[in-house]
This record gives structure tokens, C-alpha cells and sequence, in this order.
């Protein structure tokens, strides 16, 4: 009984020595791992740390660099307003100038006439002509020549009037205006201008604006007809609209736009004119008043010219 009771003791105690020694191991090995894992922890700790401030580092210069950014946008914005201010003054005494000239030949045939009909007047007083029948055809020639000229200075002052007030003007009747001032310059190169009203419109607008149109379009094809000896020189005037859109179409003969600019006319300092005479910036203000005024201007080589178009969509 007792030699079985020691026997059962013994293998008692080699279980619990094995036991014993498999826990040990299997500690010592979860300590090692936890150690290892640990280690393992404190690098991505440290890692992260180091990222986060990496991060914090690159935030802190996208912030900058944003600020840095909005402020050349801001600056380029102003320089690129300045450079539209400057080129649009520079449009306007282009223009000034191509209706200086066109009024000075407005002016010189009532002027001529005025300086005639003085002279014939102490002739026919001489002659015992003079009487008051001959007076009061006399004052009304006088007057008709006057109001003429009076009526080319008041449209040309209008023409060059600052006036930012957007208002509803009649497309018919900016166009003869702008005619009007053109009229005798038209007259002395022999062009025919055809004015078309298919359908006539108003646009709410800064009427002057849209004069400038007309006048760069109509000033490009008459400087062109210099440049081509055809017989008829005419340029259509055609105004139009539908439930969709409305259009201003400006065709000439004179022989068209350069194949290789013609897709640039639009551009600053582009110019159509084969002479030094060109500046390169009437187009270019004519689609920026356009744009402005919510329509666009296309330019197109039609058969012996060229074709202008001005649409504004119907809103």
C-alpha cells in the first residue's frame, strides 16, 4: 500500500515538474513576445509621432502656401483688370480718332457749301438778286447745313460719353447712328451698305459699348477695300432674331481674313490690317463687350469676305 502510494506521489510529481516547466516556457515565450511586440509599439508610436508632425509641418505650409496663393491670384486678378482698363482706353482713342476723321469729312462739305453760298450771296447782291424771297432760302440752306453739323457733333460726343447705366436701346436705330457718323467716309470710298431689318430688337445694354462694335467691324472692312480693287465694294448689315437667339451679321467683300490669323482676330494685339496702321485691340474689345453683355462674335471667310456675327441668347 505504501510502495503504491509512493509510486503515485513520483508520478505526481513528474506531472507537475512537466507542467511546471511547459508553463515556464510558454511564459517565457509570451514574455519575449510581449517584449518584442512592445518594442515593436514603441517604434510605431514614435513613428507616428514623427508623422503627425511631418503632417502638422506640411498643413502648416499648404496653409501658407495657400494664403501665398490667393494673394498672386489676387494680384493677378488686379494686374489683369489694369491690363483690360488700359487696352480698352486704348480702343477708345483708336476710335476717337477713326471719328475725329470721319467728322472731319462730315464737316468740310456743309462747311464747303457754307463758304460758297457766302460768296454767291455778294455776287447775287451785286446783281440785284437779293431779295427777301432769296434771304429766306438763303437762311434755310444755312440752317440745314448747320443742324447738320450740330447733329454729327452731338452724336459723336454721345458716342464717347462715359455712361456705365445699363438701359434698352433699339438695335436699328444704334446701327444708323454709328452709319450716320460714317456716312460721308463710306460715301467717299464708293461703299454700299446694305441695311437688312429682318426682324429688329432691342438689347439692355450700354448702347455706346455696341456702337464700338459696329464701328471696329465696319472700320476693318473699309480699310480692307483698300486693299482690293473690286468693282462693288458692299457690306450687308443683316439684324435678325427667333424665340432662341438674337443676331447682328456684318458681311463685306473686301476679300476676307488671313487664313492664319483668322482664328486669332479675337485676340489683343491680333490685327487685320496689312499696314503698321493696326492696333490689334478693336476686335478683341468687341468680344469682350460682347462677353460682357452675354453674347458671343464669330468670325468666318465667306465667298469674296468676310462675315461677322453677333449672337445673344434669349434668356
Amino acid at each position: 500500500m505504501k510502495n503504491k502510494e509512493e509510486k503515485s506521489t513520483k508520478y505526481r510529481g513528474r506531472f507537475l515538474e512537466r507542467d511546471y516547466n511547459s508553463f515556464k516556457d510558454d511564459l517565457l515565450y509570451l514574455l519575449e513576445d510581449y517584449k518584442k511586440k512592445s518594442e515593436r509599439l514603441d517604434k510605431i508610436i514614435k513613428q507616428s509621432d514623427k508623422t503627425q508632425l511631418q503632417l502638422l509641418k506640411a498643413n502648416d505650409e499648404l496653409d501658407q502656401y495657400k494664403k501665398d496663393l490667393e494673394k498672386k491670384v489676387k494680384e493677378e486678378i488686379a494686374k489683369t483688370e489694369e491690363k483690360e482698363k488700359i487696352i480698352f482706353e486704348q480702343s477708345k482713342f483708336a476710335a476717337m480718332g477713326e471719328m475725329i476723321d470721319a467728322v472731319g469729312h462730315q464737316w468740310a462739305q456743309p462747311l464747303n457749301l457754307i463758304s460758297l453760298q457766302i460768296g454767291m450771296l455778294g455776287y447775287e447782291f451785286e446783281a440785284g438778286k437779293v431779295d427777301q424771297k432769296y434771304m429766306d432760302e438763303f437762311q434755310a440752306k444755312m440752317t440745314q447745313y448747320i443742324e447738320h453739323m450740330n447733329n454729327t457733333l452731338s452724336e459723336f460726343r454721345t458716342f464717347f460719353r462715359p455712361n456705365k447705366e445699363q438701359k434698352q436701346f433699339n438695335v436699328k436705330n444704334m446701327i444708323e447712328k454709328v452709319l450716320f457718323l460714317l456716312n460721308d467716309e463710306i460715301i467717299k470710298q464708293n461703299i454700299s451698305i446694305k441695311l437688312n431689318i429682318i426682324n429688329d430688337f432691342d438689347i439692355v445694354g450700354i448702347e455706346n459699348e455696341f456702337k464700338h462694335i459696329i464701328l471696329n467691324i465696319i472700320s476693318n472692312a473699309k480699310d480692307a477695300f483698300l486693299s482690293h480693287t473690286q468693282e462693288k465694294k458692299v457690306i450687308t448689315i443683316n439684324v435678325d432674331q427667333n424665340e432662341n437667339e438674337r443676331t447682328i451679321e456684318i458681311i463685306d467683300n473686301a476679300g476676307g481674313i488671313p487664313e492664319s490669323i483668322i482664328d486669332k482676330v479675337f485676340k489683343a494685339n491680333v490685327t487685320t490690317k496689312k499696314d503698321s496702321n493696326g492696333t490689334g485691340i478693336g476686335l478683341y474689345m468687341s468680344a469682350q463687350i460682347a462677353k460682357k453683355n452675354n453674347g458671343t462674335i464669330t468670325a468666318q471667310n465667306v465667298k469674296n469676305g468676310a462675315k461677322f456675327t453677333f449672337i445673344q441668347k434669349v434668356l
